[in-house]
């Protein structure tokens, strides 16, 4: 199987599946594909009815995946702005990933998710999942804007914009918090929510918050 990005300014990746290979995708990422890669559903039921009632009505992630089959070809994109990454996951190696930001991923990658508690504020920082990709194998994504890498050490910590948020692995910490403006009543009245991400691991940032493209305080 090989993977290629095609574009810029919005990119997509392409995939060319040989007899056998597949790949499985949100749907509604497809771009084109070759006539001869067949089509199926994969449904997704990690941690029960309840869970998945949760995860796909109220956190509007898929209940199903799609799985393209080869052999052929095929184009994945977000329509969006951005950069597209390519990851090849060693065998148990985990990384997460911001929700709606994975492309596709092979047909060996474990896929599951999390949820990342809110503050409990009125507004945005209610919560929200990240998708959860342990390999072997190998996964395609998009970061909005540009993707900034960091490595931090142990103890080694950073605070964030909630849609900032793009990648990391799997031991990074990442807790959100009210973060004052100012001291006293007023300032934490006028609060804003944040994420505190701490070390030891990688960790990707995207530029662009998906969810608030105005460029406004959600």
């Amino acid at each position: 199987m090989e993977i290629k990005v095609q574009g810029e300014l919005v990119p997509a990746a392409l995939v060319q599946l040989g007899a056998g290979e597949e790949i499985f995708c949100e749907a509604g990422l497809m771009v084109y594909s070759d006539p001869s890669v067949r089509l199926a559903i994969r449904p997704f039921t990690q941690g029960g009815l309840g869970q998945v009632i949760r995860r796909t009505m109220v956190g509007g992630l898929p209940f199903f995946f799609h799985v393209y089959q080869g052999p052929g070809y095929a184009a994945f994109s977000r329509f969006a702005p951005g950069e597209v990454r390519t990851l090849e996951l060693a065998a148990g190696q985990t990384v997460d990933i911001a929700e709606h930001s994975l492309l596709l991923g092979t047909n060996t990658v474990q896929y599951s998710t999390f949820y990342v508690a809110g503050t409990g504020r009125i507004g945005r920082m209610v919560g929200f999942w990240m998708d959860r990709l342990t390999g072997p194998g190998t996964i395609a994504y998009h970061g909005h804007g540009n993707i900034l890498g960091f490595d931090l050490k142990s103890g080694e910590a950073i605070d964030i914009d909630h849609g900032a948020l793009l990648r990391k692995d799997a031991n990074v910490n990442v807790r959100a918090f009210n973060q004052p403006l100012g001291g006293g009543l007023t300032g934490h009245a006028m609060s804003f929510e944040a994420l505190h991400v701490e070390g030891p691991g990688h960790l990707e940032l995207q530029t662009v918050d998906p969810t608030n493209r105005a460029g406004t305080q959600g």
